[in-house]
This record gives structure tokens, C-alpha cells and sequence, in this order.
């Protein structure tokens, strides 16, 4: 068994004792004045050293995480727990101590020295250590634990979305001003052709990140932001459906069947993403959405079998859906005048050109009723009667 010498990790200057302890992977030393000339103190004060270090280095070991990290540092008040905690928060960056002593940089990460003139490889080691230590807010690197934060999902894909086009344009929280947030958010409204509405739920977005994070909000309070002008939306004409359908099963793209379904139900798009299908009864639930306010029963066409078959055995997200349709139907040139919500409005200008009665068009796709007798007081139309008009309806 190895015995350490009594003085191990100690080293005597110009009759002051240091701490002098190496750093893993052999890439260097940590050199530390103990203020003291008296050896015996000085190895008290660097068991007491040594003994913090060894307790940061368990808790970092745990938890690699650049959040955690930064959680640690920053709730950290003593002056020289801190110190220990940079200097293992360097160690975990990736080996990034060594990677920055490599490159020359390892001055510069503790250092007052300006960092801009450095190339992306040899800003890493440095971002990361800044990152954690709260000197640095990246978007990229802490948006995900923000992200996990928000209990509605619909509202993280939004926020996601807001982070990345954000994320183009600055890398972290300490460069956004007002005046900059001002004019990004012009830029993604003229450029990225985000619209108003958009644009003012993602500064709500904003808002909460750095709320996160505990920086100042006030670079995104009090900005004019126009209103986008309103697009009228409108139904694709029958023909228009028949040539969406047929060149996807050309390509044989999964798409055709929800377009195929949306064309012979008239359903939303989240519907079709969560409905049942049952073959017995040749019916389709459609789950309640809006201000719906019970799941809705309606006849299956016969023409929409395969595609119910296929969906129900091979279903997409919503975000999958309006993702590819968004892409199909602008390679083909369409524009934003139609979408995959503009073959619910096709179905029923099909069914209000067969002289379908609109209280049972509005019990198929689950509009309300606009008169009191049958908004307030009817039990909706039957089976029977919706499969009547269903099936008189044919591209």
C-alpha cells in the first residue's frame, strides 16, 4: 500500500505554502495560496480544500448537466466553494480544460481578455464554462430544460419553434436589447413571414425563458406589433381534391389518406389524428375538439375504408400532417389561400351543393346549431339520416 507523504499536494514559494494539486488526466496543476508559512497549517487548510473539492467533484459527478451545474454555481454564496465548482465545471465541459489548453485558450476562460476574436472550437470550453457559471445565457443549450417546464404540449412545439428562429439571430440572452428585440421582432414578421398573432404568443415565450432564468424581461415589454394582414381562406374546388389525392397515391404517400378522410367527413385535423374506426357499424368517433363538447358518432363513406384501415393501423400526429401537407401543396403552387382546414370547408360546399339540410351538415362536422329550436333543444340527426347524405357525396 501506498503511503502519501505528509506534505502530498502541497508547495512551499518564497516561504508560503500553496495547495498544488493535479488535475485529472495530467493536463496541468491547480496552484493556490493558502496564506499561511506555517506547515502544519497549512495542511490543515488544504484537508479542509482538498475535502470541499472532493464534494463538489461527487455532486458534478452525478450530474453532468450544464442546468444542474449552473443551479449549483449559482446558489452557491461562498467565494471559494464557487472557485472549486468552476474549476470542475471545466473539467466536465467535454474535457474541455484540455481541449482549451490545447488551443491556447485555457488563459482566457477565467480571464478578463475579450473572447471574439476566437474561431467556434475555440469559444467551446469557454461558452460552457460561462454557461454554467450564469455568465452566459444560450438558448440552444438551456432552452430544452425550459421546454420540459411547460405542462401544455401544443404550447411547447410553439415556444420550440420561437427558440430556434430566435436562436439564428443571437446565441444567448446577454445580447438581446430592446432596440434588438424590437427589430428581430420586425425581421421575423416582414421576413419569416410570421404572422401578428404569432409573434405576439411568442414574446409571452420569451418572456417566460428569461423568467426562467431570472434575466430582465423588460427587452420584450412594450413593442408595436402590427397586425398581419387577414388571408381569406378557401375551400379547394372538387377538382382540386381529386388531383391532391391521386398525386399522392401516385407517390404513395401516407398524406392521401387523411386528405381522403378530411374530403368524406369533413373532420379537423386533430379529429382525424384521434379518431376510432369501427367496421361493424361502419362508423367513425371523432374526438371532441373546439367547443365541442361530446366525442361525435358519424357514418363511415365506403369510399374512405382503405384509408380508415391504413389510419387506424398506421396513425400520424397532427404535427406530421400539417407538416408535409404544408410542403406537398406548395411544391405543387398552391399558397396560404388553402390548407389542409380548407377540405373541411370543401366537404361542406359539396354537401350544401346536394341541397344536404345545414342541421345535419352541422351534426356531421360538429358545428353548432344557429337556430335556438335545434341548437338548444335537438338530440342531433341520426345515423341513418347522415349516412343518407354522406354517401350522395362523390369527387
Amino acid at each position: 500500500m501506498t503511503v502519501r507523504h505528509k506534505n502530498y499536494d502541497l508547495l512551499c514559494r518564497n516561504g508560503n505554502w500553496h495547495i498544488n494539486k493535479r488535475l485529472p488526466d495530467g493536463s496541468g496543476h491547480l496552484r493556490r495560496s493558502l496564506g499561511t508559512s506555517d506547515v502544519i497549517e497549512a495542511r490543515i487548510k488544504r484537508d479542509a480544500f482538498l475535502k470541499k473539492w472532493d464534494e463538489v467533484a461527487a455532486q458534478a459527478e452525478k450530474h453532468k448537466s450544464v442546468v444542474y451545474l449552473r443551479k449549483q454555481y449559482l446558489s452557491t454564496f461562498n467565494e471559494e466553494q464557487r472557485s472549486l465548482l468552476e474549476d470542475d465545471i471545466i473539467e466536465e465541459s467535454e474535457e474541455s480544460e484540455e481541449i482549451a489548453t490545447k488551443l491556447g485558450v485555457w488563459e482566457l476562460i477565467k480571464g478578463p481578455t475579450p473572447s471574439c476574436h476566437l474561431n467556434e472550437k475555440e469559444k467551446k470550453p469557454i461558452r460552457f464554462w460561462e454557461t454554467a457559471t450564469g455568465r452566459l445565457t444560450p438558448f440552444m443549450e438551456l432552452a430544452p430544460s425550459w421546454l420540459q417546464s411547460l405542462d401544455n404540449k401544443k404550447t411547447r412545439s410553439d415556444y420550440k419553434r420561437a427558440v430556434m428562429l430566435l436562436s439564428k439571430n443571437f446565441v444567448a440572452t446577454e445580447e438581446v436589447t430592446w432596440d434588438k428585440a424590437r427589430a428581430y421582432l420586425r425581421y421575423i414578421q416582414e421576413e419569416e413571414n410570421v404572422s401578428g398573432a404569432t409573434v405576439r404568443k411568442w414574446v409571452s415565450g420569451y418572456v417566460s425563458f428569461w423568467n426562467f432564468y431570472d434575466k430582465d424581461t423588460a427587452v420584450w415589454k412594450n413593442h408595436k406589433i402590427s397586425k398581419a394582414k387577414t388571408i381569406d381562406k378557401r375551400p379547394w374546388s372538387a377538382e382540386e381534391t381529386i388531383k391532391l389525392y391521386n398525386e399522392l397515391v401516385s407517390r404513395d404517400h401516407w398524406l392521401q389518406h387523411p386528405v381522403w378522410i378530411a374530403a368524406h367527413t369533413g373532420a379537423r385535423m386533430g379529429a382525424i389524428c384521434g379518431l376510432t374506426y369501427n367496421p361493424e357499424q361502419q362508423t367513425v368517433t371523432m374526438p371532441a375538439l373546439k367547443t365541442e363538447t361530446r366525442d361525435r358518432v358519424i357514418p363511415a363513406h365506403p369510399a374512405i375504408v382503405r384509408s380508415l384501415e391504413y389510419w387506424v393501423a398506421h396513425p400520424k400526429t397532427k404535427s406530421s400532417v400539417s407538416g408535409r401537407f404544408g410542403e406537398f401543396k406548395k411544391a405543387l403552387g398552391y399558397g396560404k389561400e388553402t390548407d389542409f382546414h380548407s377540405i373541411r370547408r370543401t366537404f361542406c360546399t359539396e354537401l350544401e351543393n346536394l341541397g344536404c339540410p345545414e342541421a345535419v351538415t352541422a351534426d356531421i362536422v360538429g358545428h353548432k346549431k344557429q337556430t335556438m329550436t335545434y341548437g338548444l333543444y335537438s338530440g342531433g340527426s341520426r345515423i341513418g339520416l347522415m349516412r343518407e347524405w354522406i354517401e350522395k357525396l362523390s369527387y
